[in-house]
């Protein structure tokens, strides 16, 4: 009988293959939140059998972080394991996580998210990253890529200058210190690489 078995017996509510999916969906979204009715019930067997789960994720080379009080939890690969975000996506990660530290120290979070709109997003590209925002069908998919990775809940909206962009709490953890001196580290080795082939 296996671990998840044992469980599911334990729990009649819950089959086998709930665990296997619950553990699955961590690692594949990086970011379960209680208040999404799509990963609910994943989030739900993750916290209640959270140790069983940090055992298999370690092992993954993975660590789990549990947020209860803005109901989240995120799976951090050891960069050893991860793949990759592609510069793009750093790019605009970078400026979604100075968005949302902006609004988490002017008080403008509304259930641990902050919301901004294409024109904010846009000028916070520009002023951060002396870029322009790529154009609509580039930005969708690195818009795409954030949702994949947890970070950003898209809002409907039927203008398009006025489409809000919900920066989810989980955006701290995903992008958290390690991550932060990371890419620090990174950006001041590449600096010193062009300088070195220009000499």
């Amino acid at each position: 009988m296996s671990h998840w078995e044992r469980l599911a017996a334990q729990n009649p509510a819950y089959a086998e293959s709930d665990y296997q999916k619950a553990g699955y969906r961590l690692v594949m979204e990086q970011v379960l939140y209680a208040s999404d009715p799509r990963s609910r019930i994943a989030y739900e067997l993750v916290v209640r059998h959270r140790k069983e789960y940090e055992t298999l994720l370690t092992q993954l080379g993975i660590s789990m972080v549990h947020n209860p009080h803005l109901g989240y939890l995120v799976a951090t690969p050891s960069q050893y394991v991860a793949e990759k975000m592609r510069l793009t996506e750093t790019r605009l990660a970078l400026v979604l996580r100075r968005l949302y530290d902006d609004k988490m120290h002017a008080t403008e979070i509304v259930a641990g998210e902050a919301f901004v709109d294409m024109i904010e997003l846009e000028r916070a590209y520009k002023d951060l990253l002396n870029r322009e925002l790529p154009v609509t069908s580039a930005l969708n998919e690195q818009l795409q890529a954030m949702k994949r990775y947890g970070i950003v809940r898209l809002e409907d909206s039927r203008d398009e200058q006025r489409v809000q962009l919900a920066i989810r709490p989980g955006i701290v953890d995903v992008l958290g210190e390690t991550a932060l001196l990371q890419l620090a580290a990174h950006a001041v080795s590449q600096e010193e690489e062009d300088a070195d082939e220009a000499a």
